[in-house]
């Protein structure tokens, strides 16, 4: 295919990338008869060839998000890497480039739905992994990225494990045919609806999908549907700390789904925040909230009330971490990190001879995510350098979002040059 670009594994160390076991490949997709995008960019980390990939979790920027400068992809990013990482996922997050409008490739007959399937088909003639090409999805969406995975859910129902709209969707849901079509799609789909606080304000440019999300999950849940509405106390429209209740609600799912296990599944009142019986009465209520199990509950109602999580006690495991000494005497460090999926990660701390030397990440009271979810600057790294030429020894932690911090790294020294 032309203007086709495979671009291996972003740890710079080969013996660390090689021991991870891991593959970033990007693939450019041109239009192609009536397709409106421009362009389109497909990136997609695999994690251990040994394994066959179960699912593709697609993570769909938004309608102003066509800029990887700011809001690089998630395949960068260790917090969605470890979700795929244990469920043995592949994580795809496409790029559409256009002229004029979101339609222009939020809408599927644009070509966007072409695109993504010629590049699954890419990817998986380029990794040697034929199953890429039907693996089921899991999508996350926000904004005009809601309203794609929308519509990809009634184009393909069957091949739907989860999905998470942040935000968008008021075309789709405020239209009655097309929630027609999508109720019987989606009502046994584990859905979760994330709107932010100031959203529901009519003076909010994003007020327009408040009042068809919620005719939607209404609807939804007057049929028994698994779905949640989650808001965010501290946001408008951006993704803020959503992801640290979006990745462990796809967990608890992929954890059922991916085993052919049926959900335990758990209600709570979206008013009180309580917990409510799981009867016939109680799941058909369009006043709570339905979540996959009593865990996820548990986090939902911390969120609902604090806008983060705030994990106690939480089990961090250690990076994974090394240096070497390039030909010019540069010592290249170079780490994988595996946040807690509750937790993600808020920065990353490297010692040089037991003294703090670098840290890298956000402050403490930002979010760890961009507003479009997006890796911050400093947390898209896989490794820096450091050019001195005296002996020392390193070791690497990181922080999650309340601060607590990792056991660390085994210790990685370089000789004098």
């Amino acid at each position: 295919m032309k203007n086709l670009l495979r671009i291996l594994s972003l740890c710079s160390a080969a013996a660390l990338a090689r021991a991870d076991d891991v593959e970033l490949l990007n693939v450019i997709i041109p239009p192609s008869g009536t397709d409106r995008f421009q362009h389109a960019e497909f990136s997609c980390w695999l994690p251990d060839s040994a394994k066959p990939v179960k699912a593709v979790i697609i993570h769909q920027h938004g309608c102003t998000n066509a800029s990887p400068d700011k809001h690089p992809p998630v395949t960068l990013d260790f917090h969605w890497r470890a979700l795929a990482r244990k469920h043995g996922c592949a994580l795809l997050s496409p790029m559409y480039h256009v002229k004029g409008g979101c339609d222009e490739w939020n809408d599927p007959d644009s070509g966007s739905e072409r695109a993504m399937l010629a590049a699954l088909a890419e990817f998986a003639q380029l990794s040697g992994r034929a199953e890429l090409k039907d693996a089921p999805w899991v999508l996350w969406g926000h904004s005009g990225g809601s309203s794609w995975s929308a519509q990809m859910i009634v184009r393909h129902p069957s091949r739907v494990l989860a999905a998470s709209f942040r935000g968008g969707c008021h075309k789709q849901f405020g239209a009655p045919a097309f929630r027609a079509k999508f109720a019987p799609a989606a009502r046994e789909l584990p859905l979760l609806f994330v709107w932010g606080k100031r959203e529901t304000v009519p003076t909010s440019s994003h007020f327009v999908s408040w009042t068809p999300m919620n005719t939607m999950f209404r609807e939804l849940r007057s049929q028994g549907g698994t779905v949640a509405r989650l808001i965010d106390p501290l946001s408008e429209h951006g993704c803020d700390d959503s992801r640290l209740v979006i990745i462990p609600f796809f967990d608890a799912v992929l954890r059922a789904r991916l085993a052919e296990k049926k959900l335990p599944g758990a209600l709570v009142d979206m008013a009180s925040l309580q917990d409510r019986a799981l009867d016939e009465a109680t799941l058909h209520d369009p006043t709570l909230s339905w979540l996959p199990n009593a865990g996820l509950a548990k986090l939902w109602r911390e969120f609902s009330e604090h806008g983060t999580l705030h994990p106690v006690n939480p089990k961090l495991t250690a990076p994974r971490f090394n240096a070497t000494r390039d030909a010019a005497g540069v010592v290249q460090l170079n780490w994988v990190v595996v946040p807690a999926l509750d937790g993600g990660l808020r920065s990353l701390r490297i010692q040089r001879d037991g003294m703090p030397w670098k840290e890298l990440g956000v402050k403490p009271g930002a979010r760890i995510a961009t507003s479009r979810d997006a890796p911050p600057e400093g947390l898209r790294a896989t490794g820096i350098s450091d050019d001195s030429k005296d002996p020392h020894v390193y070791s690497l932690t990181f922080l999650d979002v309340a601060g607590n911090e990792s056991p660390p790294s085994a210790p990685a020294q370089e000789p004098k040059f």
